[in-house]
């Protein structure tokens, strides 16, 4: 007996507009993007895109959601674990150089939301939290299956990581892009493996 294979559901209009805005943000920054902008691409009004985002901070912040969960949805997708998930993060670097409006609005965002208590500021913890288990994650399997060492610390190695990754796309920005963040990453992530080597 063969098995029907069901249909993929076709998105949602806040999808649409998450999309639409996404690939014009990653082309034309958010600041050269306008609500009207993302409502003719979706074939919608203005209104129909504030009936979803109320203000453009809104939209901005599903944006980067939308863009996570991409990212997230190729990391299952891929079955990696452990230390091949680790190995994965080696392109992190090359991917955020693809998109520098998208890896830009997220250091603009944080820094806009770093103290002040907001539902903004929630999304970004929420969405820390979830990258640093990630990795905690990853270490914790790598050290367990015999990869990684087995004193490890994964949340320490977790936050290092965590906190290289970020640090390199704020400096590459403010060194003008002088430098290649793909290959900083790359090596971070090869000298951690090869330092956390049984």
């Amino acid at each position: 007996m063969t098995t029907a294979v069901k249909p993929a559901k076709p998105p949602t209009r806040r999808e649409q507009i998450l999309d639409a805005a996404l690939a014009l943000f990653a082309d034309s920054g958010s600041r050269g993007t306008s609500v009207a902008a993302v409502a003719e691409r979706v074939g919608i009004t203005d209104a129909g895109v504030l009936y979803h985002f109320k203000t453009k901070q809104e939209l901005l912040l599903g944006v980067l959601a939308r863009f996570e969960q991409k990212v997230d949805e190729r990391v299952v997708e891929s079955g990696a674990r452990g230390i091949e998930l680790l190995r994965m993060v080696r392109d992190w670097g090359k991917v955020m150089e693809r998109v520098p409006d998208i890896s830009a609005l997220w250091i603009q965002l944080t820094a806009e939301h770093l103290t002040t208590p907001s539902p903004a500021r929630e999304r970004i913890q929420r969405r820390y939290d979830r990258l640093v288990a990630r990795y905690v994650t990853a270490f914790a399997t790598a050290s367990r299956q015999g990869d990684l060492r087995a004193d490890l610390d994964p949340v320490h190695e977790a936050s290092a990581l965590v906190a290289h990754l970020d640090g390199i796309r704020l400096q590459w920005f403010l060194l003008d892009r002088s430098f290649s963040m793909a290959d900083s990453v790359r090596a971070y992530v090869d000298a951690t493996l090869e330092r956390l080597a049984p």
